[in-house]
């Protein structure tokens, strides 16, 4: 049995796989397995990996079942220690593995590591930052650590922070086990976007540590950009007119479920910044509305799955909201 499991859900990924994979295949940590999900892929992605490794295993969908149910059944297909989500959009430097194991092996109860992630622009590696990890403001936006900054030194040692991107997560794959629902471990519902989000909340209640190692350096080409902390009301609206439809109505839908998921009340700050959000998808982006009809739709669900997270919590509430005020 392999330590690692690198799973991959590939979507029409020809412009990045390969680059991807060589990354993959230069680690200087080598006790891994990789497994492929596709997700229907229509371009040239499959043809890419079967000419430059037919030995991968490839799962083939015929359709696109989104991103946490390929990562679901990678999990289930898998036994190793930890489990390496990636994105097929990144490229990891040659120790990436090799660091977050270290990481991961000298304490217990951390559940999940990822590196410092940096921006790839026109598949050129820069210095902008794209994730040092995710935080929670007060009114529960959830945005990138350092996302869109120069990196300057910065972040330059091994911190625990709420959570971590999924572009480049590596799980402990007991603390997967520990808050998944009925056999999922990301949200099915959830489709794609913030996924990533939902898990680091719930292994949070379960007790577990997030922690960001510098020395563990990767480069993402996000197609959606991510938020920071220090945008401005206009720029999060200009951010959000660059992004696409399916991008905006999956964010802002999957926003919805973890609301309902993971808030332990309604905070006044909540309440005044998704007011406020509402009219803007109202009077600017309307299509993104149809979000609370899979909301509504599906808050039973919602309903049950925050009753099983919150009733397995093993953290104080203080523990939990001492994060929100960062």
């Amino acid at each position: 049995m392999s330590r690692v499991s690198i799973n991959i859900v590939t979507w029409n990924g020809e412009k990045y796989i390969e680059n991807c994979l060589r990354s993959v295949m230069n680690q200087t940590f080598q006790d891994y397995t990789i497994i492929i999900i596709d997700n229907g892929s229509s371009d040239q992605t499959l043809e890419l990996i079967n000419e430059r490794y037919p030995h991968l295993k490839i799962i083939k969908h015929r359709e696109n079942h989104g991103f946490a149910k390929g990562h679901n059944q990678a999990v289930h297909w898998t036994k190793s220690d930890y489990v390496l989500v990636l994105n097929q959009d990144i490229v990891l430097d040659p120790d990436y593995l090799q660091h977050a194991v270290a990481l991961l092996d000298s304490n217990k109860l951390i559940g999940s590591v990822a590196g410092k992630l940096y921006r790839l622009q026109d598949g050129a590696k820069t210095k902008y930052i794209d994730s040092l990890g995710l935080k929670v403001m007060k009114n529960f936006r959830v945005v990138e650590l350092g996302a869109g900054e120069v990196d300057e030194g910065q972040s330059s040692v091994r911190e625990e922070v709420f959570g971590i991107s999924g572009a480049a997560a590596i799980y402990r794959r007991k603390a997967l086990e520990e808050v998944q629902y009925q056999q999922e471990y990301f949200d099915e519902l959830f489709f794609a976007y913030k996924e990533d989000v939902d898990i680091a909340f719930r292994l949070r209640l379960a007790g577990w540590q997030s922690w960001m190692d510098p020395e563990a350096i990767a480069y993402h080409d996000r197609t959606v950009g991510a938020e920071h902390n220090k945008e401005t009301k206009i720029q999060v609206m200009k951010s959000r007119k660059r992004k696409s439809k399916f991008a905006n109505f999956h964010s802002y839908r999957n926003h919805l479920y973890f609301l309902q998921k993971c808030v332990p009340k309604l905070y006044p700050q909540v309440f005044f910044y998704e007011f406020a959000k509402f009219f803007y998808i109202l009077l600017l982006e309307p299509s993104t509305l149809r979000a609370w009809k899979d909301f509504f739709h599906n808050r039973k669900q919602m309903k049950l799955k925050r009753q099983v997270a919150w009733k397995n919590k093993k953290i104080k509430i203080e523990e939990l909201t001492q994060w929100f005020n960062k």
